[in-house]
């Protein structure tokens, strides 16, 4: 039970040959089947009887296979059905843990239910809780009609023949895309009372407010998060009932973005307001094509290209625009110029450098046959006592060892216990962790230099300054950029291969 729109981004999306509904939110949990996905491609899947290590989101369930691909889907759901038949006992491993795991999140949530209530009668918030343990949750008693869904989610899981149909094609080397639920609704009932609720609730949903939230990007720059797409999605709204297309809107961009050049070239104090005035609508008419497209569904792959290109043009002349206007002002800054502008290609070339070897990488891995319960990114984790105490105990015996490495003179390759956590590892790990403070992760998408706060910095200094002001941030913003995203890309590429 979904929104037509949420099925017409999968379907309808010419970008997407073969591909999945999916969402990185908590649409569907506990029970929805969770995938992991590496530069936009899904690399790993659950079914009953495969585990994904360290998902990133949950598939919904819809499945789009493009007909180059079926001929691998039938072969791979042939293999499937044979085993399903009489699952190894790796699969009903699996399907056990899966149980314990739906039970603890759902003993999670009846516990953070609990301790709202009881936040709602108190006069002050209570304190942040503690982490709850396996042994804490395994006492939560779950209303009949949490246990009643519980059952019904285990007797249906074996046959749930669609997941295990997206397991065989990533096993099978299959590039999948994703299309995202974004806003809109999404449920998978198992009874009749439960399709009745959903078509109750489905109707309670302002689809079009959906669509026009989710037409802007989930993780964009500080300056287009919060001075633009507040009201560029309305723009895009209008542009989308008046019949104008992303790419018309794209082309509108650019012309404004080469007034803007135009202007920053007469060289005086009202040709830099001008220029700063005309390129932040270039850069508002920028956000509103990629938003009408989101809005509309109206995604092909030159409007990419055009989005692309167009972007870099309109840097450019601005660019251009400064250095000449500067001269005509008696302040020659062509060395400047000429230094920005090829630190921005340089960072352009990078990130489509990167982009592409990392998808490169990705295609060469070879994934496990369709036969192994991991996907061979991480060992499935026990999620029973047992397991908990055998976890415990190998941290112990690791906590062991790292003290002997402190008193004795053995070498580490007598020493027995897991090697050390190295160096990049933990850099990386404690650079994520930093994600959980709002501020810092503005800060952190600032730090790239992206194209909003590019634009921002070029209208700010040159309306204010001047030209010679604007490429000394460009060249000083830039370097720093430059050395923060290659750090960052090093460490991963350290990592991976550890």
């Amino acid at each position: 039970v979904t929104h037509r729109e949420a099925l017409a981004g999968l379907l309808a999306d010419p970008r997407i040959s073969t591909g999945v509904l999916s969402t990185g939110g908590r649409s569907g949990r506990p029970f929805a089947m969770r995938i992991k996905n590496r530069r936009g491609r899904v690399v790993s899947a659950q079914s009953p009887y495969h585990y994904c290590y360290k998902p990133s989101g949950s598939f919904l369930g819809v499945l789009k296979v493009a007909p180059a691909d079926r001929a691998t889907l039938a072969a791979q759901d042939e293999r499937l059905a044979e085993l399903v038949v009489d699952p190894p006992a790796e699969w009903r491993t699996e399907l056990a843990y899966k149980e314990i795991r739906w039970r603890h999140s759902l003993a999670r949530s009846v516990l953070g239910a609990e301790e709202r209530a009881a936040a709602d009668g108190a006069d002050a918030a209570p304190p942040e809780r503690e982490p709850v343990d396996l042994f804490e949750l395994e006492q939560v008693e779950l209303p009949p009609d949490v246990t009643a869904e519980l059952q019904r989610r285990l007797l249906a899981a074996p046959e749930d023949a669609v997941s295990l149909s997206l397991v065989g094609l990533v096993r099978a080397g299959v590039h999948l895309n994703n299309s995202y639920l974004r806003n809109l609704f999404w449920a998978r009932p198992l009874s009749r009372d439960g399709i009745e609720r959903a078509a109750e609730r489905i109707v309670e949903y302002d689809e079009d407010k959906a669509l026009l939230d989710s037409a802007v990007k989930g993780a964009d720059g500080f300056f287009t998060t919060f001075f633009v797409s507040p009201y560029s999605r309305y723009i895009a709204r209008w542009c989308a009932h008046r019949g104008f297309t992303p790419n018309q809107i794209t082309t509108v961009s650019l012309i404004v973005g080469i007034l803007a050049g135009a202007a920053f070239a007469v060289g005086e104090r009202w040709g830099l307001i001008a220029g700063a005035v005309l390129l932040q609508l270039a850069f508002t008419l920028d956000c509103v094509d990629g938003q009408t497209a989101r809005y509309t569904r109206q995604f092909s792959k030159l409007g990419a290209w055009l989005d692309s290109v167009f972007d870099r043009a309109k840097e450019y002349v601005v660019f251009a625009g400064l250095a000449i206007g500067a001269s005509r002002a008696g302040d020659p800054v062509w060395a400047l110029a000429g230094a920005a502008l090829t630190l921005q290609v340089m960072r352009h070339a990078f990130d489509f450098s990167f982009a592409a070897s990392q998808h490169a990488a990705i295609a060469a891995a070879t994934p496990p046959p369709v036969e192994e319960t991991g996907d061979g990114f991480g060992v499935p984790v026990d999620p029973t006592a047992a397991g908990v105490a055998a976890r415990a105990a190998e941290r112990e015996k690791a906590a062991a060892a790292a003290a002997a490495r402190k008193v004795t003179t053995e070498t580490a390759e007598e020493l027995e216990g897991p090697p050390r956590v190295p160096l990049s590892r933990k850099v990386l790990g404690y650079w994520h962790k930093l994600d959980r403070l709002g501020a810092l992760v503005w800060l952190k998408r600032m730090a790239v230099f992206p194209i909003g706060e590019r634009f921002a910095a070029i209208s700010i200094t040159a309306a204010i300054w001047s030209p010679r002001v604007t490429f000394t941030v460009l060249l000083a913003w830039g370097a720093f950029a430059t050395l923060y995203g290659m750090a960052g890309r090093v460490l991963r590429t350290l990592v991976a291969r550890r």
